[in-house]
């Protein structure tokens, strides 16, 4: 499969059920979604729901900024 870049939200404790991580990708059409370390690479964990409108969330408006900002 390809990489995206992403910014990390949160990283969820251990034994959380849905992956290792929530990020946020898409700089045109910010998405969240969990992504779990599979030991080789980072996936995204599939629920069956896809991801969420990140721009729609506050708690995420810090991380979208810093996803259209770029790399730097």
């Amino acid at each position: 499969m390809g990489s995206c870049d992403c910014v990390v939200s949160v990283v969820h404790p251990p034994d959380y059920s849905f992956g290792d991580c929530e990020v946020v990708f898409n700089p045109s059409k910010p998405t969240n979604q969990d992504v779990k370390w599979t030991g080789d690479a980072w996936q995204f964990f599939e629920t069956g729901v896809g991801g969420g409108y990140a721009d729609k969330y506050d708690r995420l408006k810090l991380y979208v900024h810093k996803l259209k900002m770029g790399r730097y």
